[in-house]
C-alpha cells in the first residue's frame, strides 16, 4: 500500500483538539510538523530546546510531546530524563516520541531507556507520524481506519527531472496547499545558506564538534528537501567530524555541499516564480 493510499484510508481526524508540544530547533522542521498536525485538528505549541519544553510542561498539559534529540541548552535526552522526574505524575508520564535523523541500530534503545516512548525519523510521513501518535495516547487501541500494518512509506510525489532536489515528501504531507510548499522552499532559502557558511567556518579553524553539530541540522534538511546527491555526504561529513577521522577530506566534501546547495537556490527561485 503506498503513502498516500494508507493516508485515505485514516481518520486523522481523531486527534481533533489533542494538545501537541512540538520541540525542535530548527524553523523548517518546526513548520512542516507543525503544519502536519495542525491538518489534524490538533493544537500545537513549539519549543526550541529541552528548556522551553521543560517550562511549557510546568505551565499546562499536554497529550504528547514530540521531541527533536539534538538541541541546544538542553537537548531531547535530558530533558526527559528532567520531565520524567517531575512530582506531578500525570505530567511526569507525558507521552514522548523522539525526532530524529539518526535512527541507526540501537538507537530505539537508547531513546527507550532515557525515558522517551518511541522513536520517528526525520524526514516523517504523515501516516506514520499519526500511526505513533495516535498508538501512544490511545494506549495501543487499534487504529480505526487501518486493517493492516503496510507502512509502505514510498509515496506520491512529483517528478524531480533534472533538479537537484525533489519536493515529494513536501507535497506529500502539503494537502495540495501551494503556499505551504512555497514557505517550507522560502525557509529553506532563508536558513541553509547561513548553515553553510557556519560549516565553512567551523572546519576552517578545526572546530570539529561544531561541524559535526550544524551537519547532523543540515542532513535533516537536505533530506526533506530531497536533495539526494548530498546524502551521503553530509552524513560523511557528520560522521568524520564526531570521530575526529579522515579530515582531510573535509574540503573537498563542504565544497560539494557549497556547490549543490548554490544550485539548487537558483533552481529553487525559479520554483517560487
Amino acid at each position: 500500500m503506498t503513502e498516500n493510499e494508507l493516508a485515505n484510508k485514516l481518520d486523522f481526524t481523531i486527534l481533533r483538539n489533542k494538545k501537541i508540544l512540538l520541540a525542535d530547533d530548527l524553523p523548517l522542521n518546526q513548520f512542516i510538523a507543525k503544519h502536519i498536525l495542525e491538518t489534524w485538528g490538533c493544537k500545537v505549541s513549539v519549543a526550541n530546546n529541552g528548556k522551553e519544553v521543560l517550562d511549557l510542561l510546568q505551565q499546562q498539559f499536554f497529550d504528547c510531546v514530540l521531541m527533536d534529540v539534538q538541541m541546544p541548552e538542553l537537548d531531547g535526552l535530558a530533558a526527559t530524563r528532567q520531565i520524567r522526574a517531575l512530582p506531578d505524575p500525570i505530567k511526569s508520564n507525558v507521552p514522548i516520541i523522539a525526532l530524529t535523523s539518526n535512527v541507526l541500530r540501537g538507537d530505539k534503545e537508547k531513546y527507550l531507556s532515557t525515558g522517551m516512548n518511541d522513536c520517528i525519523g526525520k524526514p516523517f510521513e504523515e501516516s506514520m507520524l499519526f500511526s505513533i501518535i495516535y498508538k501512544h495516547i490511545s494506549g495501543n487501541d487499534p487504529m480505526p481506519g487501518s486493517d493492516d500494518t503496510d507502512q509502505d512509506q514510498k509515496g506520491g510525489g512529483i517528478e524531480s527531472g533534472e533538479k537537484l532536489y525533489d519536493l515529494k515528501m513536501v507535497v506529500s504531507v502539503s494537502g495540495g496547499d501551494q503556499a505551504f510548499i512555497k514557505k517550507m522552499v522560502s525557509l529553506f532559502m532563508e536558513t541553509v545558506p547561513q548553515n553553510v557558511v557556519e560549516l565553512r567556518k567551523h572546519m576552517e579553524i578545526e572546530h570539529w564538534a561544531e561541524v559535526a553539530k550544524v551537519a547532523h541540522k543540515l542532513k535533516s534538511t537536505i533530506d526533506s528537501m530531497g536533495i539526494k546527491s548530498l546524502h551521503e555526504d553530509i552524513r560523511t561529513v557528520e560522521q568524520n567530524a564526531k570521530q575526529n577521522k579522515e579530515l582531510k577530506e573535509m574540503p573537498f566534501l563542504i565544497q560539494k555541499i557549497e556547490m549543490v546547495i548554490a544550485d539548487c537556490m537558483k533552481q529553487l527561485q525559479v520554483e517560487l516564480q
